[in-house]
């Protein structure tokens, strides 16, 4: 009995995410993207890969009430999943990829977070392989999906009373209300510079995409000990010399990051600030 095993380069429902989260990532950043002709290319109506992802959707979406009704459902989105084009299928897919890596770093982009990556892993070897190749590793991945979509699971969302009552008002009411939050936004980091600005942008930018990320602060970090290396040499007080060059040594390595976290920003930002105050003392 083989032990099967799951590729994220096939996964057609993951391949799609990858591609939707870069998508996210381009129009934020006001790029232009090639992101988009691929999804309509590849994912455009009537293409085996839409076929098949549709098929992705309908067994993260669908709710059972009980586990005999999910495994019936199961087994006939696994009958659809045969009945499609296989040949035209793997084509497809294949040329996906190629022209993924083509265009970007897909090692980069596969490193991407996939909040249900589990489940997707499950419902690519359902679809992949047959019961006679390990039955009991695809009971697994059956359960991974009814555990998913079992109604009796699913815990209970608690809405915010704030945002239903948001929810419900008018929507120029709405509009207005989201205009006085994002001026509020834009005068509490009206203060930043233009450093501590694109910094920002590029951690909401690429916050699903740690590589790009840790990218962007590779660069960033040998720029602002560069700073504090030039500015050491005018301060005069012995005691803060020491203090400045302790947190230039202090400035950790991206390499050694596995993730890129909300506090490593809040700590650049911070170097920026006395960056910007070392300046006001020298000039």
């Amino acid at each position: 009995m083989k032990k099967l095993k799951h590729s994220k380069y096939k996964n057609t429902a993951i391949l799609f995410e990858m591609l939707v989260r870069k998508l996210t990532s381009e129009t934020l950043s006001s790029n232009k993207t090639v992101t988009a002709d691929l999804i309509k290319k590849y994912f455009g109506k009537n293409t085996e890969l839409s076929k098949e992802l549709y098929l992705y959707n309908t067994l993260l979406k669908e709710q059972f009430k009980s586990e005999a009704q999910g495994l019936d459902y199961i087994r006939t989105v696994k009958l659809s999943y045969t009945k499609l084009n296989q040949s035209a299928l793997k084509r497809q897919r294949y040329n996906l990829v190629k022209e993924i890596s083509e265009k970007f770093i897909f090692a980069n982009m596969s490193k991407m977070h996939i909040n249900n990556y589990k489940v997707l892993a499950s419902v690519y070897m359902l679809f992949e392989y047959d019961e006679t190749d390990n039955l009991k590793q695809l009971l697994e991945c059956k359960n991974v999906i009814l555990q998913n979509n079992l109604i009796t699971s699913r815990i209970k969302v608690i809405k915010d009373p704030l945002m239903e009552q948001y929810e419900a008002q008018p929507k120029d009411i709405r509009l207005l209300t989201y205009k006085l939050l994002v001026d509020k936004f834009n005068d509490k980091y009206a203060g930043l510079d233009n450093s501590q600005k694109q910094l920002l942008n590029k951690y909401i930018v690429n916050v699903n995409d740690t590589e790009a990320l840790k990218e962007y602060i590779q660069t960033v970090i040998p720029k602002i000990k560069k700073q504090l290396s030039e500015h050491v040499k005018h301060i005069t007080d012995k005691v803060t010399k020491i203090k400045v060059e302790k947190l230039s040594e202090m400035l950790c390595t991206v390499e050694n990051m596995k993730t890129i976290k909300e506090s490593h920003v809040l700590s650049l930002l911070r170097y920026f600030d006395l960056i910007r105050e070392l300046q006001g003392l020298h000039e």
